[in-house]
């Protein structure tokens, strides 16, 4: 029993003094797969950046629709669509087929620019219509809100055989000032038709069309006929969601007659453009926000040696907001409501936090400098 507890004692006595001579016992060695975490980790951080760096990237660019300047005839199996609610044209009919490119928006202006192609053919034929069959068309397209002159493109006129191309600007109702959630909302009202006078089998020049009042003229025979789309669109920064709707006869945008087509744009900022402004807008928060509990830190604190390095990070902030907020894509010049939330009050605060620093320096100074002259006075 002696020896047993005599050799605990000793056993403790050697385990104290090794910890008073600082000696540390080896650690133990760790195994492969706790000392592989780190690396794993790292590779699994690299491949998410990788992979969200690509999601980006095909996220900024799969709202563009770039049309090509070309066209199938076929009007049934090629790429052009009808209105989803426009009735089942009769088989080998003529039919005008329209490819529509909007390749500008100017969000100042709230001006949308297409580029347009219109085209005659016949249904299920790739060929395009034969002389026999082509007659004179008239294609109009008019801003509903009539803000624009109404486009007239001839086609099989004279020297205008069945292809005709123009451009055309219409306008969308939306506020710039809700930047970067702001949308517009635009339409055109399209329509094709061939007007012939019954009397002597004349064709009515297209420029005229409006002029007729075809209620009353009886001698007039009108030909309306189906439009079929493709759609397009290299807005930039901007992506824009279409919907086709045929017109009956009797609505009040019905201005061609039956037939007529309503096409509306809604008209909005890229997710990608929308994702960096609102990265921008927290990101000068969060610096803004860092100085002003920095600066009162130094004065609950009252850290002298701080004070001057908060002083100089804040001036450089100042002057760096600016320059942030303008390399913001798409942001306008004007101020916008993400401004009144965020940029005006951003500089309020930094320039705040200088001023009151800087006093602060004063002040201390001006206390030292008297506490300093106090003392000299004493020892005189």
């Amino acid at each position: 029993m002696d020896a047993q507890y005599h050799f605990i004692k000793m056993s403790r006595s050697s385990t104290w003094a090794e910890e008073e001579t600082g000696e540390r016992m080896p650690k133990k060695r760790l195994s492969l797969a706790r000392r592989m975490i780190p690396y794993i980790i790292i590779i699994i951080l690299s491949l998410a950046l990788i992979v969200a760096v690509i999601v980006t990237g095909l996220r900024f660019n799969e709202s563009v629709k770039k049309t090509e300047n070309k066209h199938s005839l076929d009007l049934v199996n090629g790429d052009l669509d009808p209105p989803p609610n426009m009735p089942d044209p009769a088989p080998n009919s003529l039919a005008v087929g329209v490819i529509i490119s909007m390749n500008n928006f100017d969000p100042g202006s709230s001006i949308l620019s297409f580029d347009m192609e219109a085209f005659l053919a016949k249904l299920n034929d790739d060929n395009g219509p034969m002389d026999a069959d082509a007659i004179p068309v008239c294609f109009f397209v008019a801003d509903p809100d009539g803000l624009s002159s109404p486009l007239i493109l001839s086609i099989n006129y004279g020297n205008k055989r069945n292809i005709n191309s123009t451009s055309y600007n219409t306008t969308a109702d939306g506020s710039i000032s809700h930047f970067p959630f702001d949308t517009y909302s635009g339409s055109l009202v399209i329509g094709a038709q061939s007007l012939t006078n019954a009397t002597d089998n004349s064709v009515v020049p297209c420029p005229e069309i409006f002029d007729y009042d075809r209620s009353e003229a009886s001698d007039i025979t009108v030909t309306v006929l189906p439009l079929y789309f493709e759609i397009g669109q290299d807005l930039d920064s901007f992506s824009a969601h279409t919907s086709l709707q045929q017109l009956s006869e009797n609505d009040t945008l019905a201005f061609f007659g039956d037939g007529t087509v309503l096409l509306s744009a809604t008209i909005h900022r890229r997710e990608v453009v929308r994702f960096f402004a609102v990265l921008m807008f927290i990101t000068t928060w969060l610096v803004t926000l860092g100085v002003v509990i920095a600066t009162t830190v130094v004065l609950l604190k009252n850290r002298q040696t701080e004070r001057f390095d908060i002083v100089a990070a804040s001036t450089a902030l100042l002057f760096a907001l600016p320059s942030l907020r303008s390399a913001t894509p798409g942001i306008p010049d004007t101020p916008t409501v993400s401004d009144a939330v965020g940029y005006f009050w951003q500089i309020a605060l930094l320039a705040l936090s200088t001023f009151v620093l800087l006093c602060h320096a004063i002040w201390k100074m001006m206390i030292g400098k008297a506490e300093e002259e106090g003392a000299n006075k004493k020892i005189a």
